[in-house]
C-alpha cells in the first residue's frame, strides 16, 4: 500500500516532466506559450519551472525558459551506458566518410526513434539531431527498427503515439503503415521520403544484436537532388551493418 499523497506526488512528477518536454518541443518559450501548450494555469506551471530551474533541469533567460545544460550532461551519460555504442559511432562515422552524406544511429526506446550519433563527412562539424527523438512511422531509421519488432508492438506503439502526419508524404493509416512495414521485411531497408522534413530523403537498415533483438539502425540521408538512388545507397549501407553486427558479436564473445 501506497503512503497518503503516493498519487499526487506521481502526478506532480508527471507534470513536471510534461513541462520539460514542452520547453524542449517549443524549442524554449515563455511562461504563457508553456502554460498554453500544456493547458495549465501560468501559476501551475510557474511553480514547476521554479523547481526545475533550482535543479539545473530548466534554465531562465530573459523572460524565456530554455533547457538546462543539465541535461546534456545526463544525455551523454545515457549513451555511454552500453560500450557498444562507440562501436556504432565508429560505424556510422565510416559511412558519413565513404557517402559524403549525412548518417545517423538511432536506437528505439519507449516507442520513439533516438538519435545518438549524427556523423558527417566534416569531422569539425556535429549533426544537429543528436539526442532528438522522432515517431517511428515517418523515419526511416523508425521503420527499420518496427520491421524487426512483432506487430502487436508496433500496434502498441501507434495507440501511444499515434501516427501524426508532418508532412504530406506521412504515413497516417495503420494498414498502410503495415504494408509498408511487410515490404521493409521483405526488401531488408526503409525509406523516408520527405515524410518528417521537407526535402529530406533517407534510407536505414536496422542492425541486429546477436540474439536477433534490434540494437538500432543506420541510416544515411540527404536532398533527394543530391542523393543516389536508394540502391546505390543500399549497397553501401549493408556491408557496413554487416561489419557491425559482426563487431557486436565478437564483443559479446569477449
Amino acid at each position: 500500500m501506497e503512503p497518503n499523497g503516493g498519487g499526487d506526488r506521481r502526478k506532480t512528477t508527471a507534470t513536471s516532466l510534461r513541462v520539460v518536454d514542452a520547453v524542449d518541443e517549443l524549442g524554449g518559450a515563455r511562461l504563457t506559450e508553456i502554460a498554453e501548450e500544456l493547458d495549465l494555469s501560468t501559476s501551475t506551471v510557474y511553480t514547476h519551472l521554479n523547481t526545475l530551474t533550482d535543479h539545473g533541469y530548466v534554465a531562465k533567460i530573459g523572460d524565456r525558459y530554455e533547457l538546462g545544460l543539465k541535461l546534456f550532461h545526463l544525455g551523454e551519460e545515457a549513451r555511454r551506458r552500453d560500450d557498444r555504442y562507440d562501436l556504432a559511432r565508429e560505424s556510422a562515422r565510416e559511412l558519413a566518410n565513404t557517402t559524403g552524406e549525412e548518417v545517423n544511429f538511432a536506437v528505439e526506446e519507449n516507442g520513439r526513434s533516438i538519435i545518438l550519433f549524427d556523423e558527417v563527412s566534416n569531422p569539425s562539424v556535429e549533426g544537429f539531431q543528436v539526442g532528438h527523438q522522432f515517431y517511428m512511422h515517418n523515419s526511416a531509421s523508425g521503420k527499420a527498427m518496427l520491421a524487426e519488432l512483432p506487430d502487436e508492438y508496433i500496434d502498441d506503439v501507434i495507440d501511444r503515439w499515434g501516427l501524426p502526419r508532418e508532412t504530406a508524404n506521412t504515413i497516417t493509416d495503420r494498414d498502410r503503415l503495415f504494408d509498408e512495414i511487410e515490404e521493409i521485411r521483405s526488401q531488408g531497408y526503409a525509406v523516408n521520403d520527405q515524410e518528417a522534413f521537407e526535402g529530406l530523403h533517407s534510407v536505414a537498415i536496422a542492425v541486429e544484436n546477436p540474439d536477433g533483438t534490434v540494437f538500432g539502425s543506420l541510416d544515411v540521408s540527404g536532398p533527394p537532388y543530391r542523393l543516389p538512388s536508394d540502391t546505390e545507397l543500399v549497397e553501401l549501407l549493408r556491408p557496413v551493418v554487416s561489419e557491425l553486427e559482426r563487431e557486436l558479436a565478437s564483443s559479446e564473445s569477449n
